[in-house]
């Protein structure tokens, strides 16, 4: 069990330090592709929206995400966070 966790640690590391760095609205965040674990319910990747503040995940995202400007990647996890919020009647 521990070397299951140990490996998945491994590899968000791994996807981190490939990841992207971006600047939205005056915070900074770090952009990366996720592979699905062994404990996710749904099977494929994210991209994962890290901040000191905030992470989000997005499931439904381009295979291009990296030549994405930094306003386009970020309107792609807005347009995903937004979407899940609660609707008025």
């Amino acid at each position: 069990m521990a070397d299951n966790f140990r490996r998945q640690y491994e590899d968000v590391r791994a996807a981190q330090r490939i990841g992207r760095q971006i600047a939205a609205e005056g915070v900074q965040w770090l952009v990366y592709e996720l592979s699905p674990t062994r404990f996710d319910r749904r099977s494929g990747p994210s991209l994962v929206f890290a901040s000191d503040r905030a992470m989000r995940r997005v499931r439904t995202f381009p295979v291009d995400w990296r030549s994405l400007s930094d306003e386009a990647l970020y309107a792609l996890e807005w347009s995903q966070w937004v979407a899940r919020l609660p609707r008025r009647s």
